[in-house]
């Protein structure tokens, strides 16, 4: 089965309701590690504006105990359906919002997240 989640980064105002496709980056057992391994990049408090080194740092920390797997994550431009998080990095607006299954979004300023 697994713990599946994704972290969408959007970038250039396109959060999400351009046509622009964000980057996501899935996990397939660490949906309930996602927030912290993002808290984690952010408060590097570095690369906040430019999207391919933040999604970078992002996913390296999803990575990090796994840089040699074959499974369990993944890098695609569609998120995947069957998620139990979804979490959207708003690169422009510097926010993040947290979908889970069962619970309200929510909805937080970088800042507020790395402080939280």
């Amino acid at each position: 089965m697994g713990c599946r989640g994704t972290i969408e980064i959007w970038n250039n105002a396109a959060a999400p309701k351009s046509e622009e496709r964000p980057v996501v980056l899935y996990t397939h057992w660490g949906a309930k590690r996602m927030l912290n391994d993002l808290v984690t990049a952010l408060e590097k408090k570095e690369r906040w504006n430019d999207a391919a080194y933040l999604s970078r740092m992002i996913f390296c920390e999803m990575v990090r105990d796994n840089l040699h797997s074959t499974t369990g994550f993944g890098i695609m431009t569609d998120n995947a359906l069957d998620t139990e998080e979804e979490i959207v990095v708003d690169i422009d607006r510097q926010e993040v919002i947290r979908k889970r299954t069962g619970h309200d979004n929510q909805t937080f300023t970088f800042e507020e997240l790395i402080d939280d």
